[in-house]
């Protein structure tokens, strides 16, 4: 999905995977993130934040949870991180990473509470009365008051499966009256999710319905005398959405694709962002007219289309060869990609990929490379996955 323009904007990348797997210096099944890169993404859209009044909590559920990028995030502009779930709240909040909102999109089981309240989020999501409920009773016990978001859905928004949840817009108002009669919570703002599309001529990010449903919300709680101090509006924040979800009222958005230059609109419009992350693998062997590549690190959304493949960097961004997502059916254990008329694949050869990835449900293993751009690239950090 991002080889294309990987090899355009940042070939340095490409051809560092290649070095940096033939030398041994990273296993096959390794995602490379190009720290400068990163620096570079974060600051420039912390500051277009700063400079339209917007909020940012970065992700890193996309890359892997590793607190090592969450430092380089906060030292470049972004302070607060957004948990997606309880387990990578924990991991980050155990290496001082500050935490801005947790429970969105997976809320917190119903005896981690008082951990969740240790690590004194800025706001909490929250889905229904029941676990606003569970909420205020522990930080009642704690001798405090949490701030909670109230992630809000209309008959006819967009969810992806398996992220279903929320209180029905029809039924805010009397789910609100129910909360604020509990002591341990407070409510102010709303959220919802996606937010945000590519349209269909792949040109912009457009809003979808969810965001109507977001100011829907808004009003709700503005009638009900709720001081809104939050719209978190995710979904494609980059440099480039983020002045129009401004303008629109939107106060908080929670880039993770955008830091790495890989929302879907980055595929097909350069924008401030460039891409910053590569998959790198090998060949291990082949079946029939096919090469098989050492998966793991393969995911399901990721839109792959091809790989380049090769082990010398002269050469690397020349032999591009169509690769194959591996059923969700199955596990990944490899990868296919077609062979060449045009050039002879090799075993052992590095495969690099540039796709739409979601590192933490994989086993892959990721590289943290400084010193690409300036021609002395260097391994900070290796996070394995075993």
């Amino acid at each position: 999905m991002f080889l294309d323009v990987t090899k355009r904007r940042n070939p340095q990348l490409i051809k560092t995977g290649v070095t940096f797997h033939q030398s041994g210096e990273i296993p096959p099944n390794t995602y490379i993130i190009d720290v400068d890169i990163l620096k570079e993404n974060t600051r420039m859209m912390a500051k277009t934040a700063n400079d339209h009044h917007f909020n940012l909590y970065f992700m890193t559920k996309q890359l892997g949870r590793i607190p090592e990028l969450a430092k380089i995030f906060t030292d470049n502009g972004i302070e607060k991180a957004v948990a997606v779930d309880f387990d990578e709240g924990k991991v980050l909040a155990e290496n001082g990473v500050a935490i801005g909102n947790i429970g969105h999109l997976v809320q917190p089981g119903k005896m981690q509470w008082n951990e969740v309240l240790s690590w004194e989020p800025e706001v909490v999501t929250i889905f229904s009365y029941e676990r606003a409920k569970q909420l205020s009773e522990s930080a009642v016990k704690l001798g405090m008051k949490q701030n909670i978001l109230l992630k809000v859905y209309g008959l006819n928004d967009k969810m992806y499966s398996s992220q279903e949840g929320g209180i029905p817009l029809e039924h805010l108002s009397k789910t609100v009256a129910e909360i604020r009669k509990l002591s341990g919570v407070n409510i102010v703002g709303v959220t919802t999710f996606p937010n945000l599309e590519i349209n269909q001529t792949e040109t912009k990010m457009i809003p979808t319905t969810n965001m109507h449903t977001l100011m829907q919300a808004r009003a709700i709680l503005e009638n009900e005398g709720i001081e809104i101090k939050q719209v978190n509006g995710p979904g494609g924040t980059s440099c480039q959405t983020i002045p129009h979800l401004a303008l629109q009222g939107v106060t908080h958005g929670e880039p993770g694709h955008g830091l790495t230059g890989t929302t879907p609109l980055h595929a097909y419009c350069d924008l401030p962002e460039k891409p910053a992350i590569i998959y790198v693998s090998e060949v291990s062997h082949r079946f029939k007219e096919q090469y098989q590549v050492i998966a793991g690190g393969y995911y399901g959304r990721s839109n792959m289309e091809g790989c380049f493949v090769g082990h010398e960097e002269q050469s690397i961004l020349k032999r591009y060869v169509r690769a194959y997502n591996s059923s969700p059916e199955s596990i990944d254990y490899y990868g296919s990609i077609d062979k060449s008329d045009n050039f002879q694949i090799e075993i052992g050869d590095t495969a690099i990929f540039a796709f739409r990835t979601q590192i933490f449900v994989t086993r892959a293993h990721v590289a943290l490379i400084e010193g690409i751009q300036t021609g002395n690239p260097r391994l900070i950090h290796l996070e394995r996955k075993w």
